[in-house]
């Protein structure tokens, strides 16, 4: 909303509750179904509707296909393509804090969605994955998918060895898992950078571990606004206003 309103747009961005999304696409979006006319353009999706989605639209693109999941639709004609910008909105703020990506060691944590976002963007960058996870079954079948190794993640390891560590887990987030953390700072130190998806609340006990440890850091608050400044390309065909953007969102995430 923040970027339509600096880019002088007739447009609007409003949050949408969807419990089910098959009636909402008949109901709502597809032109030949649709009771009401909202002019739609496009739309941003996320869980558990991003797999589900696809077989509504008439076309995804590469990354979306590879990831297996769409969080971002375009309306043209008529006609619904899907995209992932997850991925782009992942390796973007990395490479501009770390730089070239090949041969780094990485390690991902967990294995849901956003995880297969990040494997797919960091093998494109040639960097070494290794997953961790602590369901070895969902692990194992991501990384026999993406032809990576896979190890338990135990209380005691160090990541020392790791050039990159990368939190995909909930770990972190408010509420429940407020408390929780992937890694002490302890077993942070020797690592060259660690990047946390959770952007609410903006600093994770991982971060501060992290900084406790003498680590550099990203926030997921950057991924959240790379990834949204992409859809807004790909809705409207013009370069995002990523200062307003991240005004917006960091106004929105401040208690």
């Amino acid at each position: 909303a923040a970027a339509f309103t600096a880019a002088n747009m007739n447009r609007v961005f409003i949050p949408l509750q969807v419990s089910d999304l098959d009636e909402f696409m008949a109901r709502m979006v597809k032109p030949e179904t649709r009771e009401v006319d909202l002019n739609f353009r496009g739309f941003s999706l996320t869980n558990p509707h991003k797999q589900a989605v696809i077989r509504h639209l008439d076309g995804i693109n590469e990354t979306a296909e590879k990831i297996g999941a769409v969080n971002t639709v375009k309306i043209e004609d008529g006609k619904l393509f899907g995209y992932n910008t997850d991925a782009p909105g992942f390796i973007l703020p990395l490479q501009a804090q770390f730089g070239s990506l090949r041969g780094i060691n990485v390690s991902v944590v967990g294995a849901g969605g956003a995880a297969r976002a990040c494997i797919y963007a960091l093998q494109q960058e040639n960097a070494n994955v290794t997953l961790f996870a602590r369901d070895p079954a969902k692990a194992e079948a991501l990384g026999d998918e993406f032809k990576i190794p896979v190890a338990t993640l135990a209380p005691e390891r160090s990541f020392g060895t790791t050039d990159v560590l990368i939190n995909t887990t909930p770990l972190g987030t408010s509420g429940d898992n407020e408390n929780a953390s992937i890694a002490t700072a302890e077993q942070l130190r020797g690592v060259k950078l660690v990047y946390d998806l959770v952007y609410n609340p903006i600093e994770t006990l991982l971060i501060r571990n992290a900084k406790a440890a003498g680590v550099p850091t990203i926030g997921g608050l950057e991924m959240l606004i790379a990834q949204g400044a992409r859809q807004f390309e790909i809705w409207t065909g013009e370069k995002a206003p990523l200062d307003e953007m991240a005004a917006g969102v960091k106004k929105t995430s401040s208690p």
